[in-house]
């Protein structure tokens, strides 16, 4: 292939066209924002042309028309002499879906499928959270066990939205929206809830028992509906694998046997999807297991009254199996001990389980984490029979009435309990995980984890006299202990300064992940329950003499009618599990606790207005004198206060923490108190589920008009790129990781130009000699460039590739990814200083990022596969741009004293009006071109190291 490159000289007009072959490959990686391949190059869309990929992943280049185009001296569409400039496209991956066997669709399904995504949104959260534990901990007796701990809290997830879609179906529509059928002289009809659709009519013929059958059944689909979410449609692409790979060319030839290669370099990193694919059994065993003990242990109380609410269930003798039997009542038992089991083995299988590849030397680069299925897929199978067998029974139950006579009980028994107890469990899971990254030992916080839930669930049960006192005591000892011991150990951890949120990553990302489902859950229940109760007016409460007296003159005029009336229920409002509403209350006032937080650090901002940013933290900044200085100076205080993000991220994770708290230690919202204070708390109660309804409602729309331009696109785009990097291991519901097709990609297109991948090259070795690879990594782009060159560790240049150089600009390496994943991204993997963390009340946030320049590494690191030996034509191929007005963009190394990052120019210098830039525009950078011309030099100077 040939391209003509044109070379400008001081005079502004064009040399005379030399025909060159490219030797040097510049592959731009657009970050978050989705660039488009045209604007990544630069070009005008017309004026770029696909080489290789598909809709999902693509490469492009400049059309042979637009590379022939002359471009003046310092255009940034100028391509320098002998480089082929293409733009490697992976946003559609991130943030596109579709439905099996449909396609492109539009519409209702569409908005419905768009809804399921947000409902992932927390199981992908936990995953995050998976992968900020520490990594490489070793396994053992005195390991933390906190990959088992993030996927048991997963576990928890999974069984709370079970909960809440049994709420909806099970608790407000099965027990309250059908009344139990009732006769007026001739005519027996069903009170109804008005505003359910007029086909669900139809289920007020069937017994009741057949209606909760279904009702049941439903609950089984729709979670298995959410669970395909993530796991079926276009983004199929989790097996891909690299050619070089694929052909057997990767064999870890250039690592040293003695040391450890970077968890991302690690062969198997990128195939987790076959080994977390486990995890779905165990899923969905242990919420169908958990579906058939709930509805067990509904019908094996409904009829006894004394049994019907938990406070002193135990003392009442409610436990006692000989009653079990005499009233029949044993299967139902022997039901809700089985489910019990089940799901305490999906649970113990889910913690126990190892995914990671392992670490080590060279001799155990080869192996991989097998896993085996049988045991899932057996508990899948026996949950399977168990609700099978559920469902039978509760259609075979007859016409009575689902709900207990006692009217004061719960509609349906046992909804009230589960979803506090996975709340309760979740809780004390953010608790441990304080710790874990301090190596908190599983052998302390599992015992304190159990103690602390058996106790709480024993004084429930027996919440009167001596025993309800000693259970209490030990539950609040053991919690006390278990927030004590987690806190001190993560305290006393080296080096958590340098680590997102202080070492307490797993725990803030655990807090909003429950917080997030939370806030999902309740706003489903209360939102149709809020719509169930719309239509209860008073004329659709009662049934009046006109209505009964013209369905009596209906029967007799069509006695073989047998009509159904359909209005809302006789009770004023339909009963929510009180724990939504708590959490309601809570989340509320943690809403406004934000909203004064992000307000007193607004008014601070305000008045750092003459406070000057300089360019390096620490450093002397000239006073602005000229309109452009001060429309600088405006920008990177606005920059700074959006660099705060991880302080902030961390206060609204601990008031999800204490949403959750709330939930269960906030007094119950229908009881009355007197006074002010009873009144105020009414009002809180009422004032909060609207709240809560209005968020739904908003988050209802965000989600339509996010896919106004594509059908089928996912809300939240950017919430995609971020939470979809990391490989799925710790929830098997989670969104797929669209890294592991876009890392092999991006790895062969490298190693196909290298000639790398066994492909002959035209000119054979000669070329092969030649041939270079510059990547060009923007934003997130970075991160998936660094994990790129990681992964090509194992080929046949081993980590010291001379052939590969790196530019980056506008990166979160450093800056977060480094924090919150230190053994993927942090300075022992890159080989560069360790980051702080921003300030939240400096005028300056970075005022306190100065590190000092790391000693020798005697592991292998990036940067230390990018830098030459001395004596080479420059020290580092290694180059990042970054600029104090970019809000979300840092240095890699640090501001100064750096031999890798570059400050670029705050203003378009090209630009008509003064444009102060932030995150985009760094290839029109001057400084872009210089530093891609300096390691362009770099890579054809480079030599092999010896």
């Amino acid at each position: 292939m040939h391209r003509w490159g044109w070379w400008w000289h001081g005079t502004g007009r064009p040399t005379t066209p030399e025909p060159t072959t490219p030797d040097v490959l510049e592959l731009r990686v657009h970050g978050v924002a989705n660039t488009p391949p045209a604007s990544m190059l630069e070009l005008a869309p017309g004026q770029v042309e696909q080489v290789d990929g598909d809709e999902l992943g693509s490469f492009w280049a400049p059309t042979a028309a637009a590379a022939a185009v002359p471009r003046r001296a310092g255009d940034p569409r100028e391509v320098p002499p002998g480089v082929r400039r293409e733009a490697y496209s992976w946003g559609a991956m991130a943030r596109l879906s579709a439905v099996p066997g449909l396609g492109r669709v539009s519409g209702l399904v569409a908005g419905v499928v768009r809804a399921l995504w947000v409902l992932i949104i927390p199981f992908g959260l936990a995953n995050v959270a998976y992968w900020s534990r520490d990594a490489d901990e070793p396994h053992g007796r005195r390991s933390s066990a906190g990959g088992g701990l993030v996927r048991l809290f997963g576990l928890l997830l999974t069984l709370l939205w079970l909960a809440t879609v049994a709420t909806v179906t099970l608790g407000v529509v099965g027990a309250q929206c059908y009344g139990p059928r009732t006769s007026s002289g001739e005519v027996t009809y069903v009170q109804v809830c008005a505003a359910l659709p007029g086909w669900a009519d139809a289920a007020a013929r069937w017994s009741t028992g057949e209606r909760t059958a279904a009702l049941v059944a439903a609950t089984a689909v729709v979670l298995v509906v959410l669970a395909a979410v993530g796991s079926t449609g276009r983004l199929r692409y989790e097996r891909r694998m690299s050619t070089t790979k694929a052909r057997g060319l990767a064999d870890g030839a250039g690592l040293d046997p003695r040391g450890t290669w970077p968890l991302l370099a690690r062969p198997g990193f990128w195939t987790h999807a076959r080994r977390s694919s486990v995890q779905w059994f165990a899923h969905l065993a242990a919420a169908f297991a958990t579906l058939a003990g709930l509805v067990s242990w509904h019908y094996l109380y409904r009829d006894v009254p004394q049994c019907t609410h938990s406070d002193g269930f135990g003392a009442r003798g409610c436990l006692d199996a000989a009653v079990w039997a005499r009233d029949g009542r044993l299967p139902w038992a022997l039901a809700v001990l089985a489910a019990a089991v089940v799901v305490a083995l999906a649970a113990w299988r889910t913690g126990r389980l190892r995914l990671d590849p392992p670490g080590g030397g060279r001799s155990t680069f080869a192996a991989e984490v097998r896993v085996s299925r049988t045991a899932e897929v057996l508990l899948l199978g026996a949950a399977l029979v168990l609700l099978g067998w559920v469902v039978v029974a509760v259609a075979r139950s007859g016409d009575g009435p689902l709900r207990p006579a006692d009217a004061a009980s719960p509609p349906f028994l046992g909804l009230h309990a589960l979803p506090r107890s996975l709340v309760a469990l979740m809780v004390l899971l953010v608790l441990a995980a304080v710790g874990i990254r301090a190596h908190l030992r599983a052998a302390v916080w599992v015992p304190l984890v159990l103690a602390t839930a058996v106790g709480a669930g024993l004084a429930v049960l027996w919440s009167a006299g001596t025993w309800g006192v000693v259970w209490r005591t030990v539950a609040g000892l053991c919690l006390v202990t278990l927030t004590v011991v987690a806190w001190v150990v993560s305290r006393r951890r080296p080096g958590r300064a340098c680590e997102g949120w202080a070492g307490r990553g797993p725990a803030v990302l655990l807090a909003l992940a429950g917080g997030l489902a939370m806030v999902l859950s309740a706003a489903a229940v209360l939102g149709t329950v809020a719509w169930l109760d719309a239509p209860a007016a008073a004329e659709n409460q009662r049934l009046s003499t006109q209505t009964q007296q013209a369905l009596d003159d209906a029967a007799a005029q069509d006695p073989l009618r047998d009509p159904v009336v359909v209005h809302g229920p006789a009770a004023a409002h339909l009963h929510v599990p009180p724990g939504y509403e708590q959490f309601a209350v809570a989340s509320v006032a943690g809403v406004l606790l934000l909203v004064l937080l992000l307000v007193v650090l607004g008014i601070r901002t305000a008045t750092l207005r003459r406070t000057v940013v300089p360019v390096v933290p620490g450093g002397a900044q000239p006073r602005p004198t000229t309109g452009e200085d001060a429309a600088v100076q405006a920008a990177r205080r606005r920059a700074a206060l959006a660099q705060r993000a991880e302080r902030l991220v961390g206060a609204v994770a601990v008031l999800h923490l204490l949403a959750l708290v709330g939930s269960l230690a906030l007094p119950d919202p229908r009881a009355t108190y007197g006074g002010t204070l009873g009144t105020l708390w009414a009002l809180a109660v009422d004032l909060s589920g609207a709240a809560v309804v209005a968020a739904l409602g908003l988050v209802v729309a965000s989600v339509v008009l996010a896919g106004s331009e594509n059908a089928l696109a996912r809300p939240w785009g950017l919430l995609w790129d971020l939470m979809c990097f990391l490989p799925r291991a710790a929830h098997p519901f989670a969104p797929p990781c669209y890294a592991e097709r876009v890392v092999p990609e991006l790895r062969a297109r490298i190693d196909a130009w290298l000639g790398d991948d066994g492909t002959p090259l035209p000119g054979g070795e000669a070329t092969r000699a030649r041939r270079r690879v510059l990547l060009s990594a923007h934003s997130l782009g970075g991160v998936v460039a660094v994990a790129t060159l990681l992964a090509r560790w194992d080929g046949p240049a081993g980590p010291g590739d001379h052939r590969v150089g790196l530019l980056t600009y506008g990166t979160q390496l450093r800056a977060y990814f480094g924090r919150f994943f230190p053994e993927l991204f942090g300075p022992e993997v890159l080989g560069t200083r360790p980051s702080p963390g921003a300030l939240l009340w400096a005028a300056d946030p970075w005022a306190a990022d100065p590190s000092p320049v790391p000693g020798p590494r005697t592991e292998p690191t990036l940067l230390g596969s990018l830098t030459s030996p001395p004596g080479g034509p420059c020290a580092v191929r290694w180059r990042s741009l970054w600029r104090r007005t970019d809000f979300i963009g840092f240095p890699v190394d640090g501001y100064a004293d750096s031999p890798v990052d570059v400050p670029a120019s705050e203003v378009d210098a090209d630009a008509y009006l003064l444009q102060v830039v932030a995150h985009s525009g760094y290839p029109r950078a001057p400084e872009y071109r210089r530093e891609l011309d300096t390691l362009v030099a770099c890579l054809r100077a480079s030599r092999p190291s010896r």
